[in-house]
């Protein structure tokens, strides 16, 4: 009776290897203590079975989620099934490949001929050899060497940093599809479904993000830097580059207050404070000032800040029918 060795060869998205089979049951799945663990999420804790003897194999389909397929074919839970030399089996996104190695003894060398014995045949007596004439050896022309050239320079190669490591891929960006395939019959659950899937889900996936998580960028202590000029907008906010991102948000935080009480002194105080850094003096009650005016005294320097950018704030938060006089340290 003739024995086999039982082997599988393991191709998917790790790449391609062979794995011997030996006597006895071998548990394939996801799930950490498995005798051939394969990570993929259409692929159940315990999958599949197979039992191995020394003249055949047997898969058993351990009543997984997906199912097992062998050449196509979806097994019976728990049936064991009966494996045949070059068939396939599909478990998820890999294809293992069953093979069949007969064990044979090698045959016994046949023995050397056996040798007859010959009479001996005594050599013939040869005539000795003529000298052979010695001929004057032809001498060639010594030629010039040419000169000796320095070696080219060599090159210095530097080493080149070994390139970054990839990181962990966020869920829904995968090659295969892990979400959108979870509507489909079990039928459709094959590798090439959950690739041509996978487009699809990792372009809309970004998306369902935003959407998701829009009140953040509602926020001015959470919204990226480029949006907060649209945040700006609802205010009318003019916004130039002298604005740092810090006094923008606290701006933006705060404008709810500074507009409800505009052309109040607390408003043109705020406003004038947040842009500046520092505190300003505003004047309205000294006798030297005309009817209706006051004067504003920055305690900085007049090329610290935009003072063009300044005028325009206090024109827009001052009362409309007064006048002032702006003055820096």
């Amino acid at each position: 009776m003739d024995t086999y060795t039982h082997r599988l060869t393991l191709q998917g998205p790790t790449g391609q290897r062979d794995i011997d089979l030996t006597i006895g049951s071998l548990i394939i799945g996801r799930q950490v203590g498995c005798d051939l663990v394969l990570e993929d999420t259409l692929i159940s804790r315990r999958h599949a079975r197979l039992d191995c003897s020394a003249m055949d194999c047997t898969i058993t389909d351990l009543n997984s989620s997906n199912g097992t397929r062998v050449s196509g074919e979806r097994l019976v839970p728990d049936l064991p099934r009966l494996l045949a030399p070059g068939e396939v089996i599909q478990i998820g996104a890999f294809s293992l490949a069953y093979q069949q190695i007969p064990l044979t003894e090698p045959a016994p060398e046949p023995p050397p001929p056996a040798v007859e014995d010959k009479p001996k045949v005594e050599p013939k007596p040869q005539p000795a050899p003529e000298p052979p004439v010695k001929q004057p050896k032809k001498t060639a022309p010594a030629r010039e060497e040419p000169p000796a050239q320095p070696p080219p320079p060599t090159k210095k190669v530097r080493p080149q940093a070994p390139p970054p490591a990839p990181g962990p891929v966020p869920p829904g960006m995968e090659m295969r599809s892990t979400r959108l395939i979870q509507y489909l019959p079990d039928i459709y659950h094959t590798d090439f479904m959950a690739r041509f899937l996978g487009i699809f889900e990792s372009t809309s996936t970004p998306i369902e993000w935003t959407i998701d998580n829009f009140d953040l960028f509602l926020s001015p202590a959470s919204a990226p830097p480029g949006f907060l000029p649209w945040l700006a907008n609802w205010f009318n906010i003019p916004l130039d580059a002298s604005w740092t991102e810090e006094k923008r948000r606290i701006l933006l935080a705060e404008a709810h207050e500074i507009y409800a009480r505009l052309g109040t002194r607390w408003s043109l105080c705020r406003i004038l404070e947040i842009y500046t850094g520092v505190t300003p003096e505003i004047d309205d009650t000294s006798k030297d000032l005309e009817p209706h005016s006051f004067r504003i005294r920055l305690p900085i320097k007049p090329g610290q800040v935009n003072q063009t950018l300044v005028e325009r704030l206090i024109n827009t938060h001052k009362p409309a029918y007064t006048t002032y006089t702006l003055e820096f340290a």
